[in-house]
């Protein structure tokens, strides 16, 4: 992909590992750990082997499921000749889970692989062991595109955070043009959250004032996106920042085309910016079809069922399965 210099300037802005040191106050516990030219290449590779270092006898946990693991015409002997090896890189992955008390979220510059879940045991983004980082990491279309963003310098980076629980219902996106915060909605759209209506005043006052104090005049750009959580009154944690581009942050609750439009007015007037709107569904409508389910299946499996004439038997058997995959995933992006 072509990328303008103006993206890539956004890219870089939003990089994690350029930003957590200013905020690391207000962030989960992290680690920036950038990857060797070796590695990038391994990891952009289409070709699915694991490093030597995860055949080591204590390198994955018992509930890893190794791929090619079970199969009954794998020549193990010939996969292990082939495998290439980075044990400096993988010791560095072992340090850094284990600073972190054994378990970690991960990511790229600026996504996590979460299209690649499927492929591991627990169907879940928790690394624990060198074998979930690499098997989520080679598996990821999305993590590629990161990767490829900036193949031609060192600036490929994965990011470990410590492991926290989040409840969808805290998440929350905000957009950010020309320095004034114009818009906040929750990262579980479409779906209705009760408390959002009665805390809604209280929701905003806690993310504008994390706004105004650490990030509007400190961030190095004008138009962006960033990610909170907000589990309770008065603490809100930082997350992540991402470019104000549809190209690269889904708008969720809003469209590109009015956070673009004349129809927001840009305040110059500090009393009377940073007053954004915040959407969200004020009444249960039942089930709303959410993208991030199509997460839980590989992508060929998702286009083979576009393609496809079900029977009833299978569509009530791949409702079950997306169930699962939602029930498993609720707390598992931080």
């Amino acid at each position: 992909m072509l990328i303008q210099q103006k993206e890539l300037s956004d890219l870089i802005n939003c990089s994690y590992h350029n930003w957590y040191d200013d905020y690391k106050k207000n962030c989960i516990k992290s680690f920036s750990l950038e990857i060797p030219a070796d590695v990038l290449n391994y990891l952009k590779q289409d070709y699915f082997v694991l490093p030597k270092e995860c055949n080591l006898s204590d390198a994955c946990s018992s509930n890893t499921q190794k791929i090619g693991e079970t199969s009954s015409f794998s020549d193990d002997e010939a996969e292990e000749e082939s495998a290439p090896e980075f044990r400096e890189f993988s010791d560095k992955i072992t340090k850094i889970i284990d600073k972190l008390g054994g378990s970690a979220f991960i990511k790229t510059n600026w996504h996590s692989p979460k299209d690649s879940v499927w492929i591991t045991a627990g169907q879940t983004l928790r690394v624990k062991d060198l074998c979930d980082v690499y098997q989520l990491l080679k598996a990821s279309s999305i993590c590629k595109e990161d990767l490829n963003h900036v193949s031609e310098s060192n600036f490929c980076h994965i990011i470990f955070k410590k492991w926290k629980d989040v409840h969808p219902g805290t998440e929350f996106r905000c957009f950010v043009r020309n320095r004034n915060l114009i818009g906040i909605s929750p990262r579980d759209w479409p779906q209705y959250h009760e408390h959002f209506k009665a805390q809604k005043r209280d929701i905003i006052k806690d993310i504008v004032s994390l706004f105004k104090e650490k990030i509007k005049d400190k961030f190095p750009i004008d138009n962006y996106c960033f990610d909170v959580i907000r589990e309770t009154k008065d603490h809100v944690i930082l997350i992540d920042f991402s470019p104000f581009n549809e190209k690269y942050t889904a708008p969720l609750a809003f469209d590109w085309n009015f956070l673009l439009g004349d129809e927001i007015i840009i305040e110059n007037d500090d009393e009377e910016s940073d007053n954004p709107e915040f959407r969200y569904l004020d009444k249960d409508v039942g089930i709303q079809p959410n993208p991030r389910n199509n997460y839980g299946f590989p992508q060929e499996m998702i286009e083979m069922f576009k393609s496809s004439t079900l029977s009833d038997d299978q569509i009530e058997e791949l409702n079950r399965i997306t169930l699962e995959q939602t029930e498993a995933g609720s707390s598992q992006e931080n």
